[in-house]
């Protein structure tokens, strides 16, 4: 019989670790004394040509090659889920890959073999409640082990997938590092019989945005009521918020608390790290109109507590009157936030975004674009890339935002060979002196 090292370019070699590649690019290490067990699909192969060169740093005729697979199977013992990603000089506060796995977004594996070679494969993936969490990836952890499957066609349930491990853990027997413990962030997260449960899910986009919108009011409210700035708890301050609608709590960073979230709305719990759009996690789903009432009850609930601390719009009230909310002239149009606004004011905002529109259409349809589809996606497009300005910069305001523009497209051309010479030289001259 024919043995079966002969059968595949890579049986004959032996694996000297696996590098996890997570989705925002976290990469973590696990050494080959740290797999339990590894089953890998049919791996496949694809290439794309670089016709011409796209850039500098590409040839005519140059190669890049994709590797994917449609089924992965592994198991991790103590080892392999306490290792940690290596990112501790960019993160605050670094997690082992046994909590990190948890947001379900693994990308690629790369086999490192010992004789120095590798190959890089790319995972089954589909986008479960964002695009940044994988639904065909499913985690079931023990004291022991962690498991972790990721298919195409998946079929199987957290339970079967417990059911499946059960056997695995009957088999296995651990014979080092018996004394270190796995650290379980929240009790009512165990099951009776030990294992780990990952019913927490990632939010949606609308979500994130309604909790954007409710700690914009909110610290708005709040300095209207105390005349100082608001340390927000959906920021990482330490601070918190109830009141008879929701509660907020900021991420704690103490050990020693067992923090079961950070905001809760009726039976709607989610927890996130440092702040409310850095990772957040929700013990069930929500559906957009779901969503849309907690918005307005939570926005209602500090509307209220605006008006009874506004003496002036109480007295508005009593004699049903009230005041634009942009030039303080007399309104009689209610917005959805409470406020009022006048005609005037109304209007000029609809000409503004028309004129906006205007502008928008005419530079992307005379750069080229011949259909409102791609107007549309690229505009899309610019609002995620504004979304993330926002979420991980220091960007305040229009004027921030043009000056990274203009820094970001004059680095790439200098990157690409796009800037004429005399500009080139004057950077470089200033780069030198700097």
């Amino acid at each position: 019989m024919k043995d079966n090292k002969d059968l595949n370019p890579f049986a004959n070699k032996t694996l000297a670790s696996v590098d996890i590649v997570l989705e925002n690019c976290e990469v973590y290490n696990i050494p080959a004394d740290g797999i339990y067990k590894l089953s890998v699909g049919d791996i496949k192969f694809s290439f794309d040509v670089h016709v011409n060169g796209f850039s500098n740093y590409t040839k005519p005729g140059e190669m890049w090659t994709h590797a994917y697979t449609d089924f992965v199977w592994l198991a991790l013992n103590k080892k392999g889920m306490n290792v940690d990603s290596g990112w501790a000089d960019m993160l605050e506060e670094e997690s082992p890959f046994y909590k990190r796995v948890q947001s379900n977004d693994i990308t690629h594996l790369d086999f490192i073999f010992d004789d120095g070679s590798n190959l890089y494969v790319s995972v089954p993936w589909e986008d479960g409640s964002t695009e940044w969490y994988n639904k065909l990836q499913k985690n079931d952890i023990r004291d022991d082990i962690l498991f972790i499957k990721i298919e195409e066609e998946q079929e199987i349930s957290d339970e079967e997938l417990e059911e499946i491990n059960d056997n695995h853990e009957d088999m296995y027997h651990w014979d080092n590092d018996e004394d270190k413990e796995i650290e379980i962030l929240d009790e009512e997260m165990c099951e009776d019989d030990g294992s780990y449960n990952f019913n927490w899910i990632s939010i949606p986009n609308y979500v994130q945005a309604a909790f954007s919108k409710i700690d914009e009011q909110l610290s708005r409210v709040m300095w209207n009521i105390y005349q100082k700035e608001y340390d927000s708890p959906f920021s990482n301050t330490g601070e918190k918020f109830k009141n008879d609608v929701f509660e907020v709590e900021a991420y704690s960073w103490d050990d020693e608390y067992n923090q079961e979230y950070n905001f809760k709305w009726k039976d709607y719990k989610v927890r996130w790290y440092k702040h409310c759009l850095r990772d957040p996690q929700a013990n069930r789903e929500m559906t957009p109109d779901e969503c849309a009432k907690m918005l307005d009850e939570c926005l209602e609930s500090i509307y209220k507590m605006d008006r009874e601390n506004d003496l002036f719009e109480q007295l508005c009230d009593s004699y049903n009157c009230h005041f634009c909310c942009q030039c303080g002239e007399e309104a009689t149009k209610e917005l959805n936030n409470g406020k009022y606004a006048c005609d005037n004011c109304l209007n000029n905002l609809g000409k503004e975004q028309q004129e906006l529109k205007e502008e928008i259409e005419n530079s992307l349809f005379e750069f080229g674009f011949d259909n409102y589809e791609d107007v549309t996606n690229c505009i899309d497009t610019f609002i995620d890339f504004i979304k993330y300005a926002k979420a991980w910069s220091t960007i305040e305001n229009l004027d921030h935002l043009d000056k990274a523009l203009e820094a970001i497209n004059m680095n790439i051309k200098m990157e690409n060979g796009l800037l004429d010479k005399e500009t080139e030289r004057k950077i470089k001259e200033f780069a030198e002196k700097w």
